[in-house]
């Protein structure tokens, strides 16, 4: 005996709707991978600036080196390299031990500190002495 079977009339609107489905998660999926993305890509310009800033910082403290300075003073003295975006600023320390020098390069926002000592209008700083903090108590002392 044989069964026919009659299939009614299909339309194709199951079809249209997992096609839909698929399309709305896709969709999602790379509108969230496309925010991760931006996320990383803020984080790391952030990230480059910073690093940009502590080495120009860290170039204006170790072309300070290479300067003539007036005998430091209670006051900041400052100078430029306007070519290369260098700025450093010594002044006398108010810290109790020894008779240091505080050396300050700057980069913007970022402010890196070295103690030296001060002998015949140059300065004398030894390896590994660099901040990224002053070291004066008071926090006027390094404005």
């Amino acid at each position: 005996m044989k069964i026919d079977y009659k299939t009614p009339n299909q339309s194709g609107f199951s079809a249209i709707v997992l096609v839909m489905i698929l399309m709305i998660i896709g969709l999602t999926l790379l509108t969230a991978f496309n925010s991760l993305v931006s996320s990383w890509q803020k984080t790391i310009l952030i990230e480059k600036d910073y690093y940009q800033q502590f080495n120009t910082a860290r170039s204006s403290l170790h072309w300070a080196k290479t300067q003539k300075w007036n005998v430091p003073t209670a006051n900041w003295q400052c100078k430029e390299e306007v070519n290369l975006h260098l700025k450093t600023c010594i002044k006398k320390s108010k810290l109790k031990i020894g008779n240091f020098t505080l050396v300050r390069g700057e980069a913007d926002k970022l402010y890196l500190y070295e103690l030296a000592s001060f002998n015949n209008n140059k300065l004398i700083i030894d390896k590994g002495n660099w901040l990224d903090y002053c070291p004066e108590k008071k926090h006027s002392d390094c404005e």
